[in-house]
């Protein structure tokens, strides 16, 4: 995908697990020149170096797609299902499917309206809710959605 970041351009680039933060330069949420192919480089190589781990909270995500300025024409989402937790870490050991569908329909409420919001779905087992609710999200904001084979990894 990062090969495909058009010149004239500009991006971001995030990783979300309990937090959001922009990948890259000095992890500031600025957005970078699509001409600038070592801020890209930087970018794609300091989210390589991401590890994942404890929870994932879509709100945190979304919400700092809203606080971009100017908005972003377009978001690519890359996820392997449905949020596990909300704004905050809870104490719970686990979300059950129930939990997650609500978890992430309040996070798409962050959302800024009119952004194409973009999927590509590594599916997990044990969130058979992830697709549909992926799938809607890219619909109703006029994106796509892909999700990859179920042998994928």
């Amino acid at each position: 995908l990062s090969t495909q970041i058009p010149r004239d351009s500009q991006f971001q680039i995030y990783a979300f697990n309990t937090e959001a933060h922009a990948v890259g330069m000095d992890g500031g949420a600025a957005w970078l020149n699509g001409s600038d192919r070592g801020a890209l480089e930087t970018a794609v190589k300091s989210l390589r170096a991401v590890i994942p781990g404890e929870g994932t909270s879509l709100y945190n995500a979304f919400a700092a797609i809203d606080s971009l300025r100017p908005r972003p024409d377009n978001v690519i989402l890359l996820t392997d299902g449905l949020p596990t937790i909300g704004p905050n870490p809870g104490t719970a050991r686990t979300v059950s499917s129930k939990q997650r569908v609500r978890l992430f329909k309040r996070a798409v409420d962050q959302l800024p309206p009119g952004i194409p919001v973009n999927v590509i779905l590594y599916p997990m087992e044990g969130d058979p809710m992830a697709a549909s609710e992926l799938w809607k999200l890219a619909i109703a904001s006029r994106g796509s959605f892909m999700s990859l084979s179920k042998d994928w990894p």
